[in-house]
């Protein structure tokens, strides 16, 4: 971590400049931009969607105080513990720089990863660019504690003890634990561990997804076959990757080889990609964690969902419902602000949870001081062979885990 703050930091220098601090327009055209930054995976079409049925939503609404508002699409390179980390981030830096460089783009929206928008988040706030992540958990994109970034997402540490508490709360006491090499993987699985055994549990095993030496069918086989446990001491496994891919042939092959115990994981399995990969029925029993409930609907979530299904003939999901809420309370506090500078817009992105609060696809969207989503309610989902539906439900932010691990969850619940 220390030496990939300090590239960040190195790399900043060279391609970092400090920008002005207001929305510059020219007098022919007063749009107001949203640049969105996407990888092309997990399901990338589907939050693209969200964010221009919201933008379409906007525009016919009078837009940003009667400035229309446009979509500035840019595609930057998907981030798995393979990639060179150095190169992608001096890439995501000179990515950053170019937008941050655009006088007529007010916010960004998006970054695919952690890995990209981390670093991004600082040149943005260089450029003063309001900046929305969509997709990054990583819990130092929210510590940096930079005054025009909001993370959209609960981070890892919140999602990893949503996890454990649902688990402990099913009666699952022996779990096995894996993840890549990534920081997103280590990081997440490490706060499962740590959670899970505060609250009782047993991690019978804690190893990577694949190695240099070692496949996925290695891996199986070894789970299968050792000399510390057998397959029917396993309640679960605990699943973290930065390779969606990865997991997915995870989740595939483990199902071919007979073990059809929970697959539990953070947000990105909650995916229709994922599920294309492994194939809908080998999905029963793997289980995510959202902030977007598929089973119920908020208003804004209809006028998701109508135009979103008329578009892409199936229904929204959680990216989807991130794009489009990045859009949308962007334009409630703008409106709220009464003006396009990004402080004032920022400044009542974080004073709306005491007042007015954006209720969004997703909830409630609302941000505690240092830009992190809080007050709202994240939802573990289930697949039952046929779909995912919300099986428990925990408010945020969480009050301790009692050390039984017994806590109930807010709502409705399933044996495992």
């Amino acid at each position: 971590m220390a030496a990939w703050a300090g590239a960040i930091l190195v790399l900043i220098g060279v391609v970092g400049w400090w920008a002005g601090s207001r929305l510059a327009q020219s007098p022919r055209d007063n749009t107001v931009r949203l640049a969105v930054v996407y990888s092309p995976d997990e399901d990338a079409q589907d939050f693209r969607a969200g964010v221009q049925i919201a933008v379409d939503q906007v525009n016919a609404a009078g837009g940003f105080l009667g400035h229309p508002v446009a979509v500035e699409l840019f595609k930057e390179e998907s981030y798995t513990d393979k990639v060179e980390l150095e190169k992608l981030v001096a890439q995501t830096l000179q990515l950053a720089t170019r937008i941050g460089k655009m006088s007529s783009v007010l916010a960004v929206i998006g970054h695919g990863s952690s890995a990209t928008a981390v670093p991004a988040s600082v040149v943005y706030e260089r450029y003063h660019k309001l900046f929305l992540a969509t997709h990054a958990t990583a819990t130092s994109l929210s510590n940096h504690r930079l005054d025009l970034t909001f993370a959209m997402q609960p981070n890892n540490a919140d999602n990893a003890n949503f996890l454990a508490r649902w688990a402990l709360s099913q009666g699952l006491r022996n779990v096995v634990v894996l993840s890549d090499n990534s920081g997103y993987g280590i990081e997440t699985v490490d706060q499962f561990r740590s959670l899970f055994a505060q609250g009782g549990g047993t991690i019978l095993h804690r190893g990577r997804l694949t190695t240099a030496n070692r496949s996925i069918d290695d891996l199986l086989l070894f789970l299968m076959d050792n000399d510390v446990f057998k397959p029917a001491d396993v309640d679960a496994f605990f699943v973290t990757s930065s390779a969606t891919a990865e997991s997915a042939h995870f989740i595939a092959r483990a199902r071919q080889m007979g073990l059809t115990m929970p697959i539990i994981g953070p947000e990105y399995l909650y995916s229709r990609q994922v599920e294309e990969w492994v194939g809908v029925q080998s999905m029963r029993d793997v289980v995510a964690v959202s902030i977007y409930d598929g089973d119920t609907s908020t208003p804004e979530g209809q006028l998701l969902a109508a135009p979103f299904i008329q578009a892409l003939g199936h229904p929204p999901g959680l990216m989807a419902a991130m794009g489009y809420d990045a859009v949308k309370v962007l334009a409630h506090a703008v409106k709220r602000s009464g003006t396009l500078a990004p402080d004032a817009i920022a400044d009542n992105l974080r004073i709306s949870r005491y007042e007015a609060p954006y209720i969004g696809a997703s909830g409630p969207v609302t941000f505690d001081s240092h830009g992190l989503i809080t007050d709202t309610t994240a939802h573990v989902v289930r697949h039952d062979g046929t779909r995912f539906h919300t099986v428990a439900s925990y408010r945020k932010p969480l009050a301790p885990l009692a050390e039984d691990g017994a806590e109930a969850p807010m709502t409705r619940s399933s044996p495992p």
